[in-house]
C-alpha cells in the first residue's frame, strides 16, 4: 500500500457567496464519507483547515491568509493508503464535496525519505 495526500481546494471567494449554513450542511456528509474510508481501511487521518493563516517566506511572515496571491485556496486534507495512484483518485471522487462541485481533491504520492536514500 502506498499513502496519498488528498487536498481540498476550492474557490474561496465562491464559497463566501454562499450562506454559512448553507456552506456547511454537507458536513454531516463528509463525516459519513471519512467514516465510509476508515472503515474500508484506506483513511489515515485528515482535518480542515482554518481559512486564517500565515504565509511565510525567507524574509517574510504575512498575516493576511494563506490565500495571498489566488483565490483558489486550501481548506483540509486526508492522508490516505492506497494500492496506487488510481485508487486513491477513485477514493477522492467519492467525496461529497467534490461530487457537489464544491471542492476539488488534489492527490499527491506521500514519498518515503528513505527510498530517496
Amino acid at each position: 500500500m502506498e499513502k496519498f495526500l488528498l487536498i481540498v481546494r476550492a474557490d474561496i471567494e465562491k464559497l463566501r457567496t454562499i450562506p454559512e449554513a448553507q456552506r456547511y450542511a454537507g458536513w454531516p456528509d463528509m463525516v459519513e464519507w471519512v467514516k465510509s474510508i476508515t472503515d474500508s481501511g484506506n483513511h489515515i487521518a485528515g482535518a480542515p483547515l482554518d481559512v486564517h493563516g500565515r504565509y511565510v517566506t525567507q524574509d517574510t511572515v504575512l498575516s493576511d491568509g494563506p490565500f495571498i496571491e489566488s483565490k483558489e485556496g486550501v481548506l483540509g486534507f486526508d492522508i490516505l493508503q492506497a494500492e496506487n495512484i488510481e485508487q486513491a483518485v477513485a477514493i477522492a471522487q467519492t467525496c461529497p464535496m467534490v461530487t457537489r462541485g464544491l471542492a476539488k481533491r488534489e492527490v499527491r504520492p506521500i514519498l518515503s525519505l528513505a527510498k530517496r536514500e
